[in-house]
């Protein structure tokens, strides 16, 4: 879907729930604010967090999880790196930002209750710093969100968007062992209808709860898919969001593309299904819970083993690579050009060929498998990467290539140094790379100097 089709759509979804709340906008009203959430979504950088991740939040028949759907990503600035222009001026009044992040304004010039019941829903107060591991995103688009909406929706309805978009805040444990992060929700929202007489009944607010309960939920479905290839189809479309340098497949190092890798498995290893799942009030009912907590902790155990496999082999190429350039682009080893008279010769070129690795179990074999279905070229960001990962696995067995977790660490953390790290590896294995190394790098000086003796001519 291109972004004329998606604005089209955006407009229609728009109109759709705020016409199932009574509420009949403008034809420009309509276009002018779903101009708006589409400035956030169609952000230069964002690469999972788009209109297609929204149009799944969109489609469960429920306006007002629609609305806070649409609105619950505007603002998102660990990947835009700063908000959108056009949402400061909803901004402006409530949030200064300093050299050390974004606050909250210590006092107001005048009274505002939209503002006030986000302060109380979030759980903030004046003066506070907005963290990033506290909810700042979800914040900021829920004041973007409440604001635009002021003119158009009661603050009741709007306090229940905004509701909705605080539950959006992924991976909190709870203040209070006895209580979940919805049902402590619930006693703010309370504490909110009480205070600004909003006059939503108990059957309101616990609708409400749910409301927010299953747009959170599908907000991190891809976490309790039974197809694990699709979660780290997701996981790998995250990647360049925060980690921008790998949008430049001709530049990013070694080093960039194994601190992606890195901080991604740290997430993973600290994540657990109960971080990411709500439950509350047979919202989802108690067998749908029970099926994506136990798909999600599958994918995680999955997703671990891949991506400690995957560290290990750019572990031992970066170890390799720091004997000779230790900034050189990871394309180095794999990039072919279609030039014909300047071919980029790759790794795998010089590598021998190893009798294929046969799985041991069905973990083996799913992970394999997964690595193949990269070498598709169906995830981002390396084809290659995976191709040099399995030619890893096929010398030293799956087995053998997971007990290096721990060294890995160590080299990435220059406990071990590159000559320590690789002896830990078959000799024979270091040597063969190493050679295919030194023959890559004799084979492009070559080229080189072909390619300038025929510019000469």
């Amino acid at each position: 879907m291109n972004q004329t089709e998606s604005l089209f759509q955006c407009r229609h979804i728009f109109q759709s729930a705020m016409t199932a709340l009574g509420v009949f906008l403008t034809k420009e009203k309509i276009e002018e604010i779903s101009d708006l959430i589409m400035e956030g979504l169609t952000e230069k950088w964002r690469n999972f967090h788009t209109f297609n991740h929204i149009l799944m939040l969109t489609n469960t028949g429920d306006p007002l999880i629609t609305l806070a759907g649409l609105f619950h990503d505007l603002v998102y600035l660990q990947i835009d790196e700063k908000i959108i222009f056009n949402y400061t001026p909803y901004l402006n009044s409530f949030i200064i930002e300093k050299k050390d992040g974004f606050f909250i304004k210590s006092q107001l010039t005048y009274s505002d209750d939209c503002f006030s019941i986000v302060l109380k829903i979030f759980d903030v107060n004046l003066g506070d710093s907005l963290s990033q591991f506290k909810g700042q995103n979800e914040f900021l688009s829920a004041l973007v969100a409440g604001k635009i909406l002021q003119p158009y929706l009661p603050l009741s309805l709007i306090t229940r968007i905004i509701t909705m978009i605080e539950l959006t805040i992924p991976f909190r444990q709870t203040k209070d062992e006895n209580e979940t992060i919805p049902q402590q929700l619930q006693k703010r929202l309370e504490i909110v209808n009480q205070e600004f007489n909003l006059d939503l009944s108990q059957a309101n607010i616990i609708t409400t709860i749910c409301q927010a309960v299953k747009l959170a939920n599908l907000d991190v479905s891809g976490f309790g898919t039974s197809n694990v290839q699709n979660f780290l189809k997701n996981t790998w479309l995250l990647l360049p969001e925060t980690n921008h340098c790998l949008y430049d497949s001709q530049k990013y190092t070694i080093q960039d593309y194994r601190l992606a890798l890195e901080n991604t498995n740290k997430f993973i290893n600290f994540i657990s299904p109960n971080l990411v799942f709500h439950h509350y009030h047979n919202e989802p009912d108690l067998i749908t819970f029970q099926e994506l907590i136990k798909n999600c902790q599958n994918n995680l155990d999955i997703s671990r083993l891949y991506l400690q496999i995957k560290l290990t082999s750019i572990a031992l190429l970066e170890a390799l690579s720091l004997h000779f350039c230790p900034n050189i682009p990871l394309n180095f080893f794999w990039n072919v050009s279609n030039n014909a008279n300047f071919k980029y010769v790759s790794i795998f070129d010089f590598l021998p060929s190893i009798l294929p690795y046969k799985p041991q179990n069905n973990i083996e074999k799913i992970i394999l498998d997964l690595l193949t279905f990269e070498c598709q070229g169906n995830i981002f960001p390396d084809i290659s990467h995976s191709l040099f990962t399995i030619f890893i696995l096929n010398y030293i067995s799956f087995e053998t290539i997971v007990n290096y977790k721990s060294q890995c660490d160590s080299f990435f953390s220059r406990q071990l140094t590159p000559q320590d790290f690789l002896s830990l590896f078959p000799p024979s294995l270091i040597s063969i790379i190493s050679s295919s190394i030194e023959q890559l790098l004799h084979q492009k000086q070559d080229s080189l100097r072909f390619l300038k003796h025929w510019e000469n001519q």
